[in-house]
Parts: C-alpha cells; structure tokens; sequence
C-alpha cells in the first residue's frame, strides 16, 4: 500500500504513477509477444509433422489463438498511448498551472506600487 502524495506534490506523483503504469504494459506487452514467437515457432515444427483432420484442427487452433493475440497487443498499445496521451495533458496543466501562479505573484506587484509598498 502506497503513501498518498502530500497535497503540493499530486501532479508530480499521478505522471510519476502513469509512467510506472506505461512501463508494466509495455512489458507485460513484450512479454506476450515473445510467448507469441515462441508458440509460432514450435507450430512450424508441429505442423510439418503433424498432419490429418487433427494436424489441421489444431493448425487453426493455433492461428486463432494467434489472433486474439494480436488483438490483446493491440489493446495493450492502445492503453499505452492513453497514458502518453494523459502525461502530455498533466505536463502541459503543471506548465500552465506554474505560469498562471507566477503571473499572479508579479501581479501583486502593482498593487504594491500602487499601494505604496
């Protein structure tokens, strides 16, 4: 169980928390296409040797089981580029947010002139 962020530092720890959730799908994601070759490669070498009705159903076993695959790597890749998407977002609000607070304290300066100060 993770500490929650101290209240100045939010938007600081959620891009800290999108990039350790980017790197687990991109691993998670090269993991599975890893297993993927290697069910690939032991199918070329099933496949020449295992022929029939059976070779054939387990051929299209295979290739659909292939398929879904894909399918899940693309998703995964999709997500990733959700939290890229969202860490430009959160970059882009931290710039605004520090130049809208620095705009502000150079404001107080008229008010001190013409206060004065």
């Amino acid at each position: 169980m993770s500490t929650p962020p101290l209240p100045g530092n939010l938007q600081t720890s959620s891009q800290a928390e999108n990039q350790k959730g980017y790197q687990a799908l991109d691993q998670a994601k090269r993991g599975v296409q890893r297993a993927q070759e290697d069910v690939k490669t032991t199918m070329q070498g099933l496949i020449s040797a295992y022929g029939g009705q059976d070779g054939g159903a387990f051929q299209r076993l295979l290739a659909d089981w292939s398929q879904q695959v894909d399918l899940i790597t693309k998703n995964v890749g999709d997500m990733m580029q959700k939290l890229e998407e969202t860490g430009v977002q959160q970059r882009s609000l931290q710039t605004q947010t520090t130049d809208t607070i620095t705009s502000a304290g150079k404001s107080n300066s008229v008010f001190d002139t013409l206060t004065g100060k």
